[in-house]
């Protein structure tokens, strides 16, 4: 299938999101949309899968002219779209869900045999209230298959994945396009779109800012702008000592691959990183090192305050927590921003305002222009879109002044701008003293960390330490 998007745009009464956007997208290959929170590329996306109606423009498939009003005319025209926020039923299934969603009986074999293909993991009879974000994203990925679209839109696919879970993920994508299809993914990944797709596109400000008809072409420039970003920008390493050291933790949980031998040094006025894939268990670390894993926990914590006092805590005692971190000013910024360190049915300043003994207004004022967000406190979550939650979550935990960050995935979601100016922070964090630890660092400069783990079969290793230290 080819599109044509001509002089798309698409106003509101106090705001136009897109102005006179011309795209083409050919078959037979991955087109990835890059741009800015409020660039329009969501817009773009709901606009082509029928959702919401454009201003003026015109919509070419095979170069006839198309009018959707409704998603359904999207999908009679072969149309199907993943949304960043998948609209679910909690109480259903994922084959009770897309029952609902096709409006009749799908036939079970149909549905079996596309879950073995693009989702073998995932439980069709498991209620979608017990799955986290990563199954919902494949549930409804699921949805959107059984209707057999020549065109997959996916509105940031890769929000809720780890970096195995995305590289499985396009591995279908490019099966699929070598039937004839075509796949257009918004994303606010760099890096995925380089090492992914065949066209990018980049939206600023409700324009088409810059195209690249290769991977290649817009990779050498990625790599000339990142550059320029960061310029010189690096931690200094000069009053390093020791804040927290996890000795030989491991836990084996019932649901998430087992931690078996993690050891990791993270010293005040430095970067800590651990890299690895969920399945040698960076999700059971997570949960370890952030205090919220019980089950099974066993090893060591020792944390040393500022004022030179050490804790030695148990795992197995259960005395290591998010509490305990909290307590010792920590900040703790997890990989699931949508459940954990958040939730979409709370308002923006119930969220900002969940470690303030008394609520500010001001204060969430405040925290919402640090992060050059567009919202009102009164507003739900639901309301943002990724990469603003990450920021404005970021802000809240880092407006606490903390000796002690740990961040799990901390650039996904956001746009390279915002990548750029959180890298800039970490950095600027260490360099002012505090500890960083850098869990599951998909697109983290690892150049600027003193120490680097990998983690293989639930060990961690040693990859790589300035100062030739544990």
């Amino acid at each position: 299938m080819n599109i044509e998007l001509e002089n798309i745009s698409k106003s509101y009464k106090l705001k136009t999101v897109l102005q006179n956007v011309s795209l083409g997208f050919q078959g037979g290959q991955i087109h990835a949309i890059l741009g800015e929170n409020g660039a329009g590329k969501t817009t773009l996306a709901k606009i082509l899968s029928g959702s919401i109606q454009m201003t003026s423009g015109k919509i070419k498939i095979d170069g006839k002219d198309v009018c959707f009003k409704s998603e359904s005319d999207a999908i009679k025209s072969g149309i199907a779209i993943v949304q960043q926020r998948p609209l679910l039923a909690s109480s259903l299934n994922t084959f009770e869900n897309i029952q609902l969603a096709e409006g009749k009986k799908i036939q079970r074999e149909k549905l079996e045999e596309l879950k073995e293909l693009w989702a073998p993991f995932l439980n069709l009879r498991t209620k979608i209230r017990d799955l986290g974000g990563n199954h919902r994203f494949y549930s409804s990925l699921l949805s959107a298959l059984s209707k057999d679209p020549s065109c997959l839109i996916l509105d940031e696919p890769s929000a809720f994945l780890d970096s195995s879970e995305r590289d499985f993920l396009y591995s279908r994508l490019k099966d699929l396009c070598s039937k004839g299809s075509t796949v257009i993914v918004i994303t606010h990944s760099m890096a995925e779109a380089s090492n992914h797709a065949d066209t990018v596109r980049i939206l600023k400000e409700g324009i088409l800012w810059r195209e690249y008809k290769s991977a290649k072409e817009f990779s050498e420039q990625y790599e000339k702008d990142g550059i320029k970003r960061l310029g010189n920008l690096t931690v200094e390493h000069s009053n390093s000592k020791p804040c927290i050291n996890f000795i030989h933790a491991s836990s084996r949980p019932q649901n998430k691959s087992a931690l078996l031998n993690a050891t990791i040094r993270v010293d005040y006025a430095e970067i800590t990183a651990v890299v690895g894939l969920k399945e040698a268990a960076i999700d059971t670390l997570e949960n370890t090192v952030c205090g919220m894993e019980t089950d099974s926990t066993k090893g060591f914590v020792k944390y040393t305050g500022l004022d030179g006092k050490t804790v030695k805590l148990d795992l197995k005692k259960k005395k290591y927590t998010a509490a305990f971190l909290r307590r010792h000013n920590a900040a703790i910024i997890p990989s699931d921003k949508n459940f954990r360190a958040a939730n979409p049915n709370l308002t923006v300043a119930e969220m900002l305002s969940t470690y303030q003994k008394k609520f500010s207004r001001n204060f969430c004022l405040s925290l919402i222009e640090q992060a050059k967000v567009n919202i009102q406190p009164e507003e739900l979550c639901s309301n943002l879109s990724g990469g603003m939650l990450q920021r404005l979550i970021l802000a809240r935990e880092l407006s606490t002044n903390p000796k002690l960050v740990i961040l799990c995935n901390p650039l996904h979601g956001l746009d390279v701008e915002s990548q750029s100016e959180l890298i800039k922070r970490i950095i600027t964090l260490a360099n002012d003293g505090a500890a960083v630890l850098i869990v599951g660092s998909q697109d983290f400069p690892l150049t600027t960390c003193s120490r680097v783990y990998s983690l293989e079969q639930g060990c961690t290793n040693l990859s790589f330490s300035k100062g030739g230290t544990v």
